[in-house]
């Protein structure tokens, strides 16, 4: 028997780890609002976006998941 998740996806939750990953997905995943995620960039206590084109803005998966492995204790 299988599990079924309707709008509770865990898949929608995780974070990938490689590629970029845009504000609102990371948002999502961390359980924060958009708005939380802008302070955190913008007082520098989280790595900062790139610029992936003139209207987009990702994170580094890399540095997410090296950021929040420091933030849990693991590194």
């Amino acid at each position: 028997m299988t599990t079924q998740y309707a709008n509770n996806d865990l898949s929608a939750h995780a974070l990938p780890q490689t590629g970029f990953i845009r504000r609102y997905l990371l948002a999502n995943a961390l359980g924060v609002h958009v708005a939380t995620v802008d302070r955190w960039v913008k007082s520098k206590s989280m790595p900062q976006p790139v610029k992936l084109g003139e209207k987009i803005t990702a994170f580094d998966a890399v540095e997410i998941n090296n950021w929040l492995a420091k933030r849990r204790g693991a590194i």
